[in-house]
């Protein structure tokens, strides 16, 4: 048997279509940018395809056959359909996908309170959030754009700054008013919180040391206290009165402002690193970078300054 969809009567279904809906081939014609008499061939043609009639012509006006409405419910369906995936594959294709890595303490703290601000801007661009630490690898990665914590530039990767981080002891109400602490010194007698993973090739106790030597305080042992591998974890200690973290700006700013955590000392010190931009030299131009890159830096320049945010005395 000869297959009835041909190239011929596919096209003319979609003149059946609307002609059905219209019943009237003039209007249909109109619709469809063509002559009334293209809309009557083609569906004569399918009629002759088909072996029998789809339209009663009354006169000035048309009706459809029974053979004629169950075609049409049939197309007219189907048409939809058809619209409508391809609307959506055309409007998937349309969107633009960036993959963005960050440490998962800043994707949960910094990133994801901000995150719904991108969208409103850019609901064409998707953003796949990938939450890692660690070396970034020039050559096998999973991302398009890193934010990282870094002291310099990454090897075989573009660097850009973002913006300076700032590092200030935290604790709970209580662990403060349990320890009375009231100086740096008296962080001696206190079980330090630790964040081992701040960054690439960075001590287990780097943060914590860079501190207490920019105040001052060196009797205080920088290695002793609890370990953790993301500061999150650090910053949960501290909210469960465990002790003493050492709060980053991007991650305790809104902990502070709640009064979750307090801050005794009012001596925020600039880390060794900062968050910068990384990504391949030839990843900076694909679609959707430039755009999320210059909201990142719109919302790095948004951050507050220490001054202002930490400065919250029990």
């Amino acid at each position: 048997m000869r297959n009835f969809l041909t190239s011929q009567t596919l096209a003319a279904l979609r003149f059946f279509n609307a002609a059905a809906r219209h019943l009237s081939f003039r209007r249909a014609a109109s619709e469809l940018n063509i002559t009334q008499s293209a809309v009557s061939q083609q569906i004569k043609h399918l009629e002759d395809a088909l072996g029998c009639p789809l339209f009663e012509r009354l006169g000035r006006s048309l009706a459809l056959t029974s053979e004629g409405e169950r075609l049409a419910a049939v197309v007219s369906r189907s048409l939809a359909e058809i619209e409508t995936t391809a609307r959506e594959i055309k409007d998937a294709r349309a969107r633009a996908t960036i993959r963005l890595r960050a440490g998962p303490s800043f994707s949960l703290r910094w990133l994801m309170p901000r995150i719904a601000d991108f969208y409103q801007k850019h609901p064409g661009i998707s953003l796949f959030v990938v939450a890692e630490y660690g070396a970034l690898d020039a050559t096998h990665r999973g991302f398009d754009l890193a934010v990282e914590l870094t002291p310099g530039p990454v090897a075989g990767l573009c660097t850009d700054d973002l913006m300076d981080e700032w590092l200030l002891p935290v604790c709970s109400r209580r662990y403060l008013r349990q320890q009375k602490i009231r100086s740096p010194e008296d962080l001696k007698r206190c079980t330090l919180l630790h964040d081992a993973h701040a960054f690439v090739d960075g001590e287990p106790e780097a943060e914590w040391k860079h501190w207490l030597d920019a105040v001052g305080a060196q009797a205080v042992d920088a290695t002793q206290g609890q370990f953790f591998t993301l500061a999150n974890m650090s910053l949960e200690a501290a909210l469960r009165d465990q002790g003493v973290a050492l709060g980053r700006a991007s991650l305790v700013e809104e902990l502070l402002e709640r009064g979750e955590l307090v801050a005794p000392f009012k001596t925020p010190v600039k880390s060794r690193a900062r968050y910068c931009l990384v990504y391949r030299k030839e990843r900076a131009a694909q679609r959707g970078m430039p755009e999320v890159m210059a909201w990142l830096r719109e919302q790095a320049t948004a951050t507050r300054s220490p001054k202002s945010a930490w400065l919250i005395h029990p």
